[in-house]
């Protein structure tokens, strides 16, 4: 059992979580559409930690959702995370976006059929999506991938199973015309989903070594201008 510091800075929600055993305790977010992960994460993490009255010494571990997702808020996540790690000798998880998403969808109690597959879907810009196909248990069925909307199909697993599409992405995809394709939320990550993998992790002794570890990119940085520049000329 364990109390852990969850960062999610995939997407433009900068999310900020205090959990406790695999129970929610805290919860801090801010959802800027141009991201602000660099000038709200540590701020929203004072104001966490005030707000629980807890030392970040306190913390048994701390959790990270490590991608894919925001290259740029991967890293600020990461760093953050790792800075904690060493600086106070604890251990560090790492958690795969996607496969959070899919536990916080699982964890709603929805009804969904039997034998489906869940389809978390990030969007990844430039006509891409990054996404992953989950079962009812929450377990990988195809591992996570970046892919080109025009070329996207899952006709074969489509015909065999009911898929459930939901994610920040999910519009770029909503051209899938098949009975067995449904489309639910388009809700950004969010600490909160992270909190009972992390305490699974953490009781499995599951730690990154903060001194090599990169957040699941996917694909090569390409650098863009960001719309407060472009906005200023």
């Amino acid at each position: 059992m364990a109390l852990i510091l969850c960062l999610e800075t995939s997407s433009k929600n900068c999310s900020i979580s205090i959990a406790e055993n695999g129970k929610l305790l805290f919860i801090n977010e801010y959802c800027e559409e141009h991201y602000c992960h660099g000038e709200q994460l540590h701020v929203l993490i004072q104001s966490l930690l005030l707000e629980a009255a807890i030392s970040i010494a306190d913390f048994d571990a701390f959790a990270f959702s490590c991608g894919p997702g925001s290259y740029t808020g991967l890293r600020i996540g990461a760093a953050s995370i790792k800075g904690f790690a060493f600086a106070l000798d604890k251990p560090a998880i790492a958690i795969s976006t996607l496969r959070s998403m899919t536990a916080g969808l699982l964890n709603h109690k929805m009804k969904f059929k039997n034998n489906s597959l869940f389809c978390p879907v990030i969007d990844s810009r430039k006509g891409e999506v990054y996404t992953a196909l989950y079962n009812n248990s929450g377990e990988e069925y195809l591992a996570p991938f970046a892919c080109d909307v025009i070329n996207f199909s899952f006709t074969k697993h489509l015909e065999d199973h009911t898929i459930y599409f939901f994610g920040p992405g999910k519009y770029k995809l909503e051209n899938i015309k098949h009975q067995n394709a449904i489309f639910l939320y388009d809700d950004c990550p969010s600490a909160k989903d992270l909190t009972a993998l992390a305490e699974a992790e953490f009781k499995n002794k599951n730690f990154i070594d903060v001194a090599y570890f990169e957040p699941t990119y996917l694909k090569d940085f390409i650098p863009t201008q960001s719309k407060k520049s472009i906005n200023k000329l």
